[in-house]
């Protein structure tokens, strides 16, 4: 009787322990936490997150050009050889770039660059929340007197944790129209990537190495669309 309760419990526990973690259960209860871990891989963001923010002290921000994000931003090597700063941490959320602005914006950098969104998205966050961490990342930037350009969010072709893409993309355009109002009641130049980078409201392939990330042609389509806004800047 005892090795059939002993039997019964391991099998029970197996069954648990696959539903828990195959329904993402771990990142689920951290967003609703912290809001700020987006992936499953939450410790590997957080020492990513310290180490890259190490790397931002070292920067000299004053009238530099500076972008702010997600992965999308991390992954760009073109800014670089513009001279930008990149402040880009992969997985980041509007969460995590609203605690770590006040830094840059006390060096005085010229203008900032924002794009984020994504993850928030795929992180099941809520859209009161992304939308009220957005206005209180434009605010701040705003209220510093630096000025401001938002990036729309991209739709992608993939969603990481086996949702529906088209779901995703139904909230990356709400994000984006919500933005778009924003930017044109605050006077705030608002870049549209999607017109060029997607098609069918999805992120097209051809421009991206796994349906969510952008490949070296999807770049060049993001430098091309950008370069005009950095030229007149400098």
């Amino acid at each position: 009787m005892k090795n059939i309760w002993k039997i019964s419990a391991i099998v029970f526990a197996v069954l648990f322990g696959a539903i828990f973690f195959r329904e993402h259960y771990p990142v689920r209860i951290y967003h609703r936490l912290f809001i700020s871990a987006p992936a499953p891989e939450f410790s590997l963001y957080q020492r990513h997150y310290i180490q890259r923010n190490k790397i931002f002290e070292k920067y000299d921000y004053k009238n530099k050009i500076v972008f702010i994000g997600d992965s999308q931003v991390e992954r760009c090597a073109w800014l670089d050889r513009h001279g930008i700063l990149n402040l880009g941490i992969g997985f980041d959320t509007t969460h995590g770039v609203l605690n770590r602005l006040d830094f840059p914006l006390s060096r005085k950098p010229r203008c900032i660059f924002i794009m984020i969104g994504t993850n928030d998205i795929n992180g099941n966050t809520s859209m009161n929340t992304i939308k009220t961490n957005y206005s209180k990342i434009i605010d701040k930037i705003l209220r510093n007197h630096v000025r401001l350009f938002i990036l729309s969010t991209l739709r992608m072709n993939k969603n990481p944790h086996g949702v529906n893409f088209k779901e995703s993309n139904k909230k990356v355009d709400i994000l984006n129209n919500y933005l778009m109002e924003q930017c044109k009641l605050l006077s705030v130049p608002f870049i549209d990537l999607n017109g060029k980078l997607s098609d069918h409201n999805k992120l097209l392939l051809k421009y991206s190495i796994d349906g969510l990330h952008m490949n070296d042609e999807g770049y060049v389509i993001w430098e091309n669309i950008l370069l005009p806004y950095i030229n007149k800047i400098k």
